[in-house]
């Protein structure tokens, strides 16, 4: 009888311990791991241009120059109050489409 019971707890302590491995190996194979994300990637894309106001005229500059690629005949008069306030502080484009797109909307 003690054998019986002996063996029985074997068996009962090896099926737990096989479910425990099961669990814990399930977990680590559904959550997979994923490499640290680098300062790069934490941060937001870099504009390629900037539009800003300069003498009552909108200039284009490529992003971080002083000196603009582009100066506009689009009057900072001729925008909305909201616009001119963006366009006197600098407002960002990120892709050649934007700047197009900026282009065509308040060169009209």
């Amino acid at each position: 009888m003690n054998r019986t019971v002996a063996v029985l707890s074997l068996c009962c302590i090896t099926l737990f311990s096989f479910l425990v491995y099961q669990q814990l190996s399930f977990r680590s194979d559904s959550v997979p791991v994923s490499d640290p994300i680098s300062a790069e990637e934490q941060t937001e894309p870099q504009p390629l241009y900037l539009v800003r106001a300069e003498n009552g005229v909108l200039c284009i500059y490529p992003y971080g120059s002083d000196t603009p690629a582009e100066v506009t005949d689009i009057r900072l008069s001729s925008l909305r109050e909201y616009d001119q306030q963006l366009m006197k502080q600098g407002f960002p484009l990120y892709s050649e489409e934007d700047l197009a797109s900026f282009l065509e909307d308040f060169g009209s």
